[in-house]
């Protein structure tokens, strides 16, 4: 029986936070020698993030410095976190927890 392959220089199992920038560093690296270099990223899901179970909540350090023009590029991320808050949630009720 004979099977279909397809050949690449590098291979990205999941493409969650990690797995992305793996896959976009090494695309920046490439291409900045000048090589050409094939990437294929295998994800579970149905989709980039299907998987993602944060609350779509990003620390931007890391993009700025992956893809420093990231919001010029127009990607979705439009709301700012301002303020964070910790909840220890009891049988009938809720406390604050007050850690900064």
């Amino acid at each position: 029986m004979e099977r279909e392959s397809m050949e690449f220089d590098l291979v990205v199992v999941g493409g969650g936070p990690s797995g992305l920038a793996t896959a976009i560093k090494f695309a920046q690296l490439a291409a900045e020698s000048g090589d050409e270099f094939t990437v294929c990223l295998v994800e579970k899901g149905s989709e980039i993030g299907a998987h993602v179970l944060s609350g779509a909540v990003v620390e931007p350090r890391a993009l700025n410095e992956l893809i420093p023009d990231w919001q010029e590029r127009g990607a979705p991320l439009t709301n700012p976190v301002t303020d964070d808050d910790f909840y220890y949630l009891v049988d009938d009720h809720q406390e604050l927890l007050h850690l900064r």
